[in-house]
């Protein structure tokens, strides 16, 4: 069975479907983040109240705690964490720039469990069986992310154990999922920094392998805008058509809009929540900043239009009360906000595609958004 249909296609933007064992989703689609098994400030009832039914979780996270055994033995993360919609787990490979990164070698990543500050190892095979453990719909393969500013070798290291971890990773998967009785799905990985020969080769291979997506990663991560794309450009050209494409980390509501125009299906990021906990909000007249004097009598809405649980029900006003108090439910009704905006816009592009129009469609809302 296919995992992956396309279904309308304007040019390079498409609308497919995405088949995965607890039921069909409807590409492009955006993952709201919840690494640990919940968002930061909201939880997966907040998300099935604005209609939001795709997320990111952490598998190297969640098994530091409370542990993929745990998990596995309340039901898997649908069921501990209450959410039906779509759970995609991605693998560790990014925390490799965070503090409790211990190293690497040809074998894995090497990590201290921030909670007990034990040693703790992931391999390709070690992580899969957590994913799988787990009962994400969507594993990501583990790979080796370098930093930006790495120097050619150095990507090139890093990509080359990506490319052999992926096959290694492939081969226990397929094997792994038939023990299991489980039909997850994994992602592969295109690495490769901002090296454009490197993504070439990097997309090649992951191409070559039968993995039933492949991601770009490795970028968003602080990079020059003008790299980011190159990157991706790079890449995209020589991912097979036929398979949903993944751009790992990025979140804003303009990058996506380009990206959907070259082919794009999957999206996440904590921008949109970021920002919004920070006071900036999306709206199709551009970013608004809550914590300006000029909202402390705004009775209007945050967007007129918007069908979130906070633009229903209170005023910019009062937010910006509940903000300048460090109240924090004003963090959660903000990251709502933000999430519904990025889905709204990506249905809106949706009816574009169906109605082969998505170019005028998304010239017209950039330029109101940068109200131009």
């Amino acid at each position: 069975m296919k995992n992956f249909e396309i279904i309308h296609e304007d040019n390079k933007a498409r609308i497919g479907i995405l088949k995965t064992q607890y039921g069909q989703i409807e590409t492009p689609i955006f993952l709201a983040v919840a690494t640990r098994g919940v968002g930061k400030h909201y939880t997966s009832m907040d998300l099935i109240a604005i209609d939001h039914n795709s997320i990111i979780s952490n598998a190297l996270i969640l098994n530091f705690r409370p542990g993929s055994q745990l998990i596995e033995e309340m039901g898997g993360l649908h069921k501990f964490m209450n959410f039906n919609g779509c759970i995609f787990t991605d693998c560790g490979g990014f925390q490799a720039s965070r503090h409790f990164f211990q190293g690497k070698d040809n074998t894995g990543l090497n990590f201290l469990n921030p909670y007990n500050n034990q040693k703790f190892k992931i391999t390709p095979k070690s992580i899969m069986n957590i994913q799988l453990e787990i009962g994400s719909d969507v594993a990501m393969m583990l790979d080796d992310m370098a930093p930006y500013g790495a120097s050619y070798d150095q990507a090139k290291e890093a990509m080359e154990l990506t490319h052999k971890w992926g096959k290694l990773r492939l081969d226990f998967h397929n094997k792994l999922k038939i023990e299991k009785n489980s039909n997850q799905m994994l992602f592969g990985i295109v690495q490769g920094n901002f090296y454009e020969d490197l993504r070439k080769e990097s997309a090649k291979y992951i191409s070559s392998l039968n993995f039933d997506g492949i991601a770009i990663g490795g970028v968003a991560i602080g990079e020059p805008k003008e790299e980011m794309y190159m990157a991706v450009n790079s890449a995209i050209v020589h991912l097979p058509r036929e398979k949903p494409k993944y751009i790992m980390g990025l979140g804003t509501p303009l990058d996506i809009l380009n990206m959907i125009e070259k082919g794009v299906d999957v999206f996440d990021s904590v921008y949109p929540t970021k920002v919004a906990r920070h006071n900036t909000l999306f709206t199709k007249d551009g970013l608004i900043y809550l914590n300006r004097g000029k909202h402390k009598n705004d009775n209007n809405p945050i967007e007129k239009d918007c069908d979130c649980i906070a633009c229903l029900n209170y005023s910019r006003a009062y937010i910006n009360h509940l903000s300048k108090i460090e109240e924090t439910s004003a963090l959660r009704l903000k990251s709502l906000h933000n999430i519904r905006f990025i889905k709204r816009m990506i249905e809106d592009a949706k009816i574009a595609i169906k109605e082969k129009r998505f170019k005028e469609f998304k010239e017209e809302f950039t330029k109101r958004f940068e109200k131009k």
